[in-house]
């Protein structure tokens, strides 16, 4: 049995609201509440609507000025705004300018009500379904892409796959909204990185040695990934993402709170990273995040403990031939070519594009250019251990 649709309805006539509960309560998830100001709490507390039902007049703050604080939180939902002849001509104009979605005249009897919302729910699974088929499109594309781009540029590019893996599991362990902005926001995030030449490439991935005027450079690629994607349909909702990643939660959550969690997120799972390939084992680097834990979200934090103990453990390291390497091992050392160039760093996952690589430039080089072997762990978890 299907779960029944989550409908808010927001006014502040208590009798109207006794009747709503009556005609609405048994044919959807439906939350009363009697001012925009309780509404907007249980938002920013979470709560996820399919349709939004609120009238015009009300003290405080008016339907239209609830609607317009609503959009702050990055709600999909579907809204119907109520009003009264005497006040039909503002609530109109408010709906001309982009501000609500339905306008409905009051008195409006419960079987219209109930048919405006119905059209209201077909018009929210709608837009649901075509954003569900749009980031799974995207998200096969930006997968193939990064896979390609880590068996060339390693260092970046590979830190990006393990980024996306961890991001998405905690986004969906939190029932993120707008999920599909992850891998993107982790993929480009990296972008201006594969412009740097190698060896700045490296100073900056150890975040050591790099000099202020490299540290410029870093500075300015959101500006760069922002005019690289600003051609490409949707991506204009992953820059809010990337934007948000270098802010700390708390300040960036003040706009945007979807989106402030979800770079959140990603800001974890690029820290969690980051101190792997330091070398720090699961317990440590725990410690390390929970020492800066007040610039995280900190259900994101939970939620990474939760899905990964914080006890260490996991899959046990091999010593193996580079001949052998198959896909879904991780590789748990550097992997250098003889010349001393690193091929794939600490970490890396083990896939087909990096395999095809491997075997081209064992074709192109008469001396095989890999080690005899190297250490690893069978399955593609994010750990580091």
């Amino acid at each position: 049995m299907s779960a029944k649709p989550k409908v808010l309805f927001i006014d502040d006539d208590e009798c109207v609201l006794k009747g709503i509960e009556l005609n609405l309560g048994r044919k959807y998830n439906l939350t009363v509440v009697s001012s925009g100001k309780d509404a907007l709490e249980l938002i920013a507390k979470g709560e996820v609507f399919s349709v939004v039902v609120v009238d015009y007049v009300m003290p405080e703050m008016n339907g239209a000025e609830f609607l317009k604080e609503m959009r702050l939180y990055n709600q999909s939902a579907v809204t119907i705004l109520l009003t009264g002849a005497t006040n039909f001509e503002y609530a109109a104009e408010f709906v001309a300018k982009g501000g609500g979605v339905r306008l409905l005249s009051k008195p409006c009897p419960p079987n219209e009500l109930i048919e405006h919302i119905e059209d209201a729910l077909f018009h929210f699974q709608q837009v649901e379904d075509e954003n569900h088929s749009i980031g799974n499109v995207m998200n096969a594309v930006v997968r193939s892409f990064t896979a390609v781009l880590a068996a060339a540029l390693p260092l970046y590019f590979g830190r990006s796959q393990r980024v996306m893996r961890m991001a998405s599991e905690i986004g969906e362990y939190l029932r993120l909204r707008s999920l599909w902005r992850s891998d993107p926001a982790c993929v480009f995030s990296h972008l201006g990185f594969a412009t740097l030449p190698p060896e700045v490439q490296l100073r900056a991935y150890q975040n050591e040695g790099v000099k202020p005027n490299e540290m410029e450079l870093i500075d300015s690629f959101e500006d760069f990934t922002r005019e690289m994607l600003s051609s490409i349909p949707n991506m204009s909702e992953v820059m809010k993402v990337v934007d948000l990643i270098g802010q700390d939660y708390e300040e960036s959550s003040q706009n945007d709170n979807d989106t402030a969690k979800l770079a959140s997120v990603i800001r974890i799972a690029k820290h969690y990273d980051f101190y792997a390939s330091k070398g720090q084992n699961r317990p440590q680097i725990f410690d390390s995040l929970i020492n800066n834990k007040s610039i995280y979200y900190m259900d994101a934090l939970d939620a990474l403990s939760t899905i990964r103990p914080y006890a260490n453990g996991g899959p046990q390291c091999i010593l193996l031939n580079t001949k052998e390497l198959r896909k879904g091992m991780r590789l748990q050392e550097d992997l250098f070519l003889d010349s001393g160039v690193l091929f794939a760093p600490k970490g890396s996952i083990v896939n087909p594009p990096l395999l095809y690589v491997m075997k081209n430039y064992r074709t192109c080089y008469i001396k095989d250019p890999f080690p005899q072997s190297i250490l690893v762990t069978q399955g593609s978890s994010f750990e580091t251990d």
